[in-house]
């Protein structure tokens, strides 16, 4: 009886030293692409943009400072009678293959900047059962046609 409690409390104390909690912030630069459909008062966006992110700060050791990953992010937005929304979603793969996810909804917007929330889900490697919630800041320059983005993410995560 005394090994049974024993290997409990020893498969307890290792799975919670392995739980990690903290904060992380990433800065990315990437190019959107924006195909929009025009309905008079309304318009229905899809954008697709590729990042290269960067970890510039970080208390987790799940992400490491000055770790690189690549992410693509699908999103829809939409303005109707003069109100705008949009929501979607990235897949982020790092210099490891690890992957996770970043599901977003934007808050607010002007036509050189973006700002909301995102939830980040771990999908495999060191990722794996890690959430968080983010806030995001994103700013837009349009040059000869092309819209370059930068974004910082701030993170709460853990797993």
């Amino acid at each position: 009886m005394k090994k049974i409690i024993l290997t409990v409390i020893a498969a307890c104390s290792v799975g919670l030293a392995c739980a990690e909690s903290g904060t992380y912030e990433t800065v990315s630069a990437g190019i959107a692409s924006i195909t929009t459909n025009d309905f008079g008062d309304s318009k229905y966006s899809i954008t697709n943009t590729i990042y290269t992110s960067r970890v510039i700060n970080s208390t987790v050791s799940f992400y490491k400072v000055g770790a690189i990953s690549v992410s693509q992010c699908l999103g829809i937005i939409t303005v109707e009678n003069s109100k705008t929304s949009g929501n979607g979603a990235c897949s982020s793969s790092d210099s490891d293959g690890d992957k996770l996810r970043l599901n977003y909804v934007r808050v607010d917007s002007t036509p050189q900047s973006v700002t909301g929330t995102a939830e980040m889900i771990g999908l495999t490697g060191k990722y794996v059962n890690a959430k968080g919630s983010c806030t995001f800041d994103q700013r837009r320059l349009i040059k000869d046609g092309v819209i370059y983005l930068t974004t910082l993410l701030k993170c709460s995560v853990a797993n």
